[in-house]
């Protein structure tokens, strides 16, 4: 989609192995959230003013010492429903990690902020129009960040990615596995969530306005975030009225569900968890090449 030819398997992960092991003296400690964030990065170097693909690529590794990327929240996130403008629409590259998905957050990140808000969660807005039935709008994702939905009815829930316009985040992904591979593990923490003695499931489809006001728990998911809770849900000024609060997502770390997942999460990340699933997850930058590049 953006003109970029994607470097093979092992250059890739050599890339990340060897920018790990020239950074190893700035890995954090275990704690809170602290981590090494790993970004890389292709992008067309060449020396062309007019509207083609690049001749000349550049593929760069950066890292990061991090902790916890809202840093300003001392509780759950407070996000703004943005209905007016849009991150992604059918047909772009709202489902590729392009500069391109963040510069047009922006702008209504920064006018959320000044409402109060610590981010925007977005709509597919063509499922919504003004004055209309809000409730019946389909969900996107945040700035950066998936969104997860707990139900009184046991499921969890993300908003699909068929129709191309939201990234399949690698934490994203990770929580659907731990769901998946731990929900005998998450059978008591869902209890204490829904007050029903439910099924656990995890699902991936659409899912409306509406159907926030059957969730107990909401959450949020992204490499540098990891898993963070959402107190409250609610449009601003200037548009049609919407709020939802979630019952258990005042504090830090989230209610029974959300914070039971992060700390599945964060077990596996330090090697004390592990199943069949999560198998090559987690990989030693100081082994041989060969070793750290097996599939």
């Amino acid at each position: 989609q953006m003109c970029l030819p994607p470097p093979n398997r092992e250059l890739f992960l050599r890339g990340i192995q060897h920018v790990l092991q020239k950074n190893s003296h700035i890995i954090p400690p275990h704690g809170e959230g602290m981590k090494l964030y790993v970004r890389p990065m292709l992008l067309g170097s060449g020396q062309q003013l007019g509207l083609y693909p690049s001749p000349r690529f550049s593929l760069l590794f950066y890292v990061s010492p991090t902790g916890n990327y809202f840093k300003s929240a001392t509780g759950g996130l407070q996000l703004h429903l943005e209905t007016r403008r849009s991150r992604a629409a059918r047909g772009g590259v709202g489902n590729v990690k392009c500069s391109g998905n963040y510069a047009v957050a922006l702008k209504p990140l920064m006018d959320a902020k000044k409402q109060g808000f610590h981010d925007n969660l977005f709509l597919e807005l063509e499922t919504y129009h003004k004055d209309g039935n809000l409730e019946s709008a389909i969900l996107q994702e945040m700035s950066a960040a998936n969104v997860f939905f707990v139900l009184k009815t046991g499921e969890i829930v993300t908003p699909a990615l068929d129709r191309g316009t939201i990234l399949p985040g690698v934490t994203r992904d990770s929580v659907i596995t731990i769901v998946k591979e731990f929900a005998g593990d998450l059978k008591e923490a869902m209890k204490q969530s829904t007050g029903q003695d439910a099924n656990i499931t995890i699902t991936s489809r659409d899912v409306t306005v509406g159907e926030l006001k059957n969730a107990t728990e909401a959450f949020c998911t992204g490499t540098a975030a990891e898993v963070v809770p959402i107190a409250k849900l609610a449009t601003g000024e200037g548009e049609d009225p919407f709020e939802v609060v979630f019952e258990h997502g005042q504090k830090l770390p989230g209610g029974p569900v959300t914070s039971a997942i992060l700390k599945m999460l964060r077990e596996i990340m330090v090697g004390d968890r592990s199943s069949k699933a999560t198998e090559g997850w987690l990989r030693d930058p100081f082994a041989s090449p060969e070793e750290f590049c097996k599939e």
